[in-house]
């Protein structure tokens, strides 16, 4: 009795307020965290992974579109380029450099002039109107000179043609060759130029040429007019002498005569 007792003494008392505020201290700390968590944002929707087939072909074939756009505009600049890139031949050099000779033909005459100055001025001198005063023996020798010159100039302008014209093949073939690889319509329209230089060339042969023979064919006519005028000025001067006596000769021509 006595030992129940004093167990009954050694036991703590109970302290009722103590528990209450341990528990009211658990349901603060519990609600604090439950209001951290609550405090923090639902997650977004970017965050989350979501596979849209339809979306992805159709940013493929956006992504094709603008590929085939970009290699369209690339071949579009590249056939500019092909048809703006220049021919690498020519031979205007050589076609101006033979020009400029065919011209210079034309002002190294030694016969009948070759401009219209000089044209009425030599037929001025060697075709006169008016015969009776001149020396017929003089214009006669004048123009035999003018006509062998002219003819000289017509073989020195024939030969010298055909001189400059054995390029011309050469500059021809490549004018065909360049036209025949050109890629572009730049390079063609230089091709088709150059061979119009050597159409120009050959033009410039025969208009000199025909000058040549134009000079020469009207020197000759105007010498033949000429020659006919002189016979008749020196008949009619030989006729126009007055009537004279001869005079005796100082020698007896027949001393036999009167045996």
């Amino acid at each position: 009795m006595s030992t129940m007792s004093s167990t009954a003494s050694i036991r703590p008392p109970r302290n009722p307020s103590g528990t209450r505020r341990s528990r009211s201290s658990v349901l603060a700390a519990t609600a604090l965290v439950l209001a951290a968590v609550a405090g923090f944002p639902p997650p977004s929707a970017a965050q989350q992974i979501v596979y849209d087939p339809r979306a992805h072909v159709q940013t493929s074939l956006q992504a094709a579109r603008q590929l085939e756009s970009l290699a369209n505009d690339a071949r579009a600049l590249a056939n500019q380029a092909r048809s703006l890139a220049a021919s690498p031949y020519s031979h205007l050099a050589g076609s101006s450099e033979t020009l400029r000779d065919i011209g210079e033909l034309a002002r190294t005459v030694r016969g009948t002039a070759s401009t219209l100055d000089g044209v009425q001025r030599q037929f001025a001198d060697l075709y006169p109107d008016d015969l009776s005063l001149s020396d017929l023996t003089a214009l006669g020798a004048d123009r035999s000179t003018t006509a062998r010159r002219t003819a000289e100039d017509l073989a020195r302008t024939a030969a010298e043609l055909e001189r400059l014209a054995q390029s011309r093949d050469g500059r021809v073939r490549g004018a065909m060759a360049a036209s025949e690889a050109a890629e572009g319509e730049t390079a063609a329209i230089q091709s088709s130029t150059q061979m119009l230089s050597v159409l120009a060339e050959d033009l410039a042969s025969m208009r000199t040429l025909l000058l040549a023979q134009s000079r020469l064919m009207a020197e000759g006519a105007a010498r033949q007019a000429a020659e006919r005028d002189a016979a008749i000025e020196a008949r009619r001067r030989f006729w126009a002498r007055g009537a004279s006596t001869p005079t005796a000769p100082s020698f007896n021509p027949l001393p036999h005569a009167r045996d």
